[in-house]
């Protein structure tokens, strides 16, 4: 287990010097026997046995270096370099009348040194092993001028070599160096550009859900569920604020983060590990996004352009469904009284009838018409005349239930639908509806109270006076007429066909 920490903390360079240190070190042992100089005087065997003794110790303490971290061979040859310069001494000794065999060994250590220690340092090593290599052959104690000079030139090549070696192996590491940043950044630049195509393609799908439908409460999880997983997160929530009066008119969530329905007001605080941001303001709208705190924190820039984008989208798609929901309602609204028109009183009475028919049950309608209402417009002018339509409007939704509907027929005439109701139902209805209308005081134009108006009122019931919708309106406005007739601010039935046991007619 030692030998492989060892593997994962050293170099090849500096494996490749140590391993050299053992080949040298074997070599010289066995180069023992066959050295006539050894055989010939004592004294330079145990020279040689301690030469080669500082070069295993060295290489030893090398390897030992070598366990303790990564780097720490380049920082052990420092004190290894004194042991070694002794060696090329004592060997260059040893070895100067065998053609210098030691010299190719001077010069491996200052390559080796220029391997693996910085290039600053290779000069010194050099010119260390050049002198080491010098006093070998200073303690030969040579004669001739010629072969000293010879010996200084090999002297001089050995920082030399070093040096260059050292600028070889620095522009190869650098080169490696710099195709390594080349692969890191292509694969940087690989993986923004897969990120902001996946961003894309989330902005392009939730542009496409936001404005596939109005309904924004069916989308809202589908836009929010795209947004976090490109994110990364799991826990959110996406709000849309009327500014104008706080008012939440959007809001979806997953993974059970706090945010209030349409229709509730802004400002409560969620739960304490989620924090909000305002990612758009358009107009009266506010967009705020919440997350975990964590979450929020680990946002990129490249998220917040996501999150603007989407908040944009989906503010535009709020404005629609404004708009959409407001075309509906103006679409089915009569504008002056606030009243449904006449096409939804139409479509809405098809429907109930279709209902009543297929679970046997009653339906009543009542058809209203304002008595001398003319007559009223002539006295009172004309913009008084519309504040009492819109009057008797508001007087009418008050007299019913919830599921009764309230229509304006056309001019100063109304129908009421009224579901589940008999004739006797009908006819209290009627009645509490014309007392409303009697006991409620108009005002004129200027906005002072004035005068009073009545209705005249028919009932028609299905099954009991009709069997469909057709004969339904015939029917309820043909009792109408009858109430007109007989004196107005009445409620009439159909002529012959009361349909419940109490009188059918009501006095002034």
């Amino acid at each position: 287990m030692d030998h492989l920490a060892a593997q994962q903390v050293v170099t090849g360079e500096e494996r490749a010097y140590l391993r050299f240190r053992v080949a040298a070190c074997v070599g010289l042992v066995i180069l023992i026997p066959f050295t006539p100089a050894l055989r010939a005087q004592n004294s330079l065997v145990y020279l040689y046995l301690l030469l080669l003794l500082l070069l295993a110790g060295a290489t030893a303490y090398g390897y030992l270096s070598g366990r303790q971290g990564a780097h720490s061979v380049a920082r052990a040859m420092k004190w290894m370099l004194l042991p070694d310069l002794v060696v090329v001494a004592g060997f260059t000794f040893l070895f100067h009348d065998v053609e210098d065999a030691f010299y190719p060994v001077a010069i491996f250590l200052a390559i080796a040194y220029a391997l693996v220690a910085r290039r600053y340092h290779t000069w010194l090593v050099g010119a260390a092993v050049a002198m080491a290599y010098l006093v070998g052959h200073v303690l030969v104690g040579h004669d001739a001028v010629g072969l000293w000079a010879f010996i200084g030139f090999k002297a001089l090549g050995i920082p030399l070599i070093g040096a260059i070696v050292a600028a070889s192996v620095s522009r190869q590491r650098e080169r490696e160096e710099d195709a390594v940043r080349a692969v890191a950044d292509e694969v940087d630049a690989k993986e923004q550009l897969e990120s902001r195509l996946a961003e894309l393609q989330a902005v392009a799908r939730i542009t496409e859900t936001v404005h596939s439908s109005l309904d924004l409460d069916r989308i809202g999880p589908q836009v929010l569920e795209v947004l976090a997983r490109v994110m990364g997160i799991e826990t959110c929530s996406l709000l849309v604020i009327d500014t104008t009066d706080s008012e939440t008119v959007f809001s979806a969530s997953i993974g059970g983060a706090a945010g209030g329905g349409p229709g509730t007001r802004a400002g409560a605080e969620g739960p304490e590990h989620l924090s909000c941001r305002t990612v758009c303001e358009r107009g009266t709208a506010l967009v705020l996004f919440c997350a975990d705190d964590a979450d929020m924190q680990r946002l990129r820039i490249a998220d917040e352009l996501v999150l603007s984008a989407v908040a944009n989208q989906l503010v535009v798609a709020v404005e629609n469904s404004h708009l959409f929901g407001l075309t509906k309602t103006l679409a089915i609204t009569d504008e002056l009284t606030g009243l449904y028109n006449y096409r939804e009183l139409q479509s809405r009475l098809t429907q109930e009838v279709d209902r009543a028919t297929r679970y046997e049950s009653t339906l009543s309608l009542l058809m209203i018409d304002a008595d001398d209402f003319k007559s009223y417009n002539d006295a009172n002018g004309h913009i008084a005349g519309d504040r009492a339509l819109a009057a008797l409007g508001a007087v009418m939704r008050s007299a019913v239930r919830e599921v009764d509907m309230v229509a304006r027929y056309g001019g100063e005439e109304f129908a009421v639908i009224l579901p589940e109701t008999d004739a006797a139902g009908a006819f209290v209805v009627a009645e509490k509806i014309r007392e409303a209308i009697a006991d409620h005081v108009f005002a004129e134009a200027a906005g002072e109270s004035c005068c009073a108006l009545t209705v005249s009122v028919g009932i028609a019931t299905f099954p009991a006076h009709a069997v469909d919708k057709e004969s339904l309106l015939r029917e309820a406005d043909d009792a109408l007429y009858r109430a007109k007739n007989e004196g107005k601010n009445r409620v009439r039935t159909p002529q012959g066909r009361t349909g419940f046991s109490a009188s059918d007619t009501i006095g002034d």
